[in-house]
């Protein structure tokens, strides 16, 4: 099991680094962030890719999990608004696994995925999974409020 300093080293002295060299531009402390949190969560190796899914193939569903994440920490309001900035960021768009702007799902495949992430359960998973792997057994206390004089 990684330790989380090991996994902060990493990011930085090498991840970092290598995406920079990638989109040929300094990482914004935005995209830092989510480089960090996809690193940590790895919610792409959570979600259940279908053998099959009516309509569109489903083979975006691990970009589409990375990209979720994105609109959360990008806060977001609509898919639409997150398809517009994958369009025009190239960064964004390397970092949830795109190339090009004709590699980016049509806006009813986020939704399909979207929804299918919902019903099952992906972030109360990978939020489990965290928990267990950085925790363990050990027990977190907070008490807000506590003082002693």
């Amino acid at each position: 099991m990684r330790k989380l300093s090991q996994i902060w080293f990493e990011v930085q002295e090498v991840l970092f680094p290598f995406i920079e060299k990638q989109v040929e531009k300094p990482l914004t402390e935005k995209l830092k962030h989510l480089v960090t949190t996809l690193e940590l969560v790895r919610i792409e190796d959570m979600g259940r890719v279908p053998e099959y899914w009516q309509g569109q193939s489903p083979k975006s569903r691990k970009q589409i999990a990375r990209a979720f994440v994105a609109k959360a920490i990008y806060n977001m309001d609509t898919t639409r608004e997150l398809i517009d900035r994958l369009k025009i960021s190239p960064a964004l768009r390397r970092i949830c696994g795109w190339e090009k702007i004709s590699d980016i799902p049509h806006e009813s495949s986020f939704s399909r995925a979207f929804r299918e992430f919902s019903e099952s359960g992906l972030t109360q998973i990978v939020h489990s999974r965290l928990i267990k792997q950085y925790m363990g057994d050990k027990i977190v206390g907070h008490i807000k409020g506590f003082h002693v004089n």
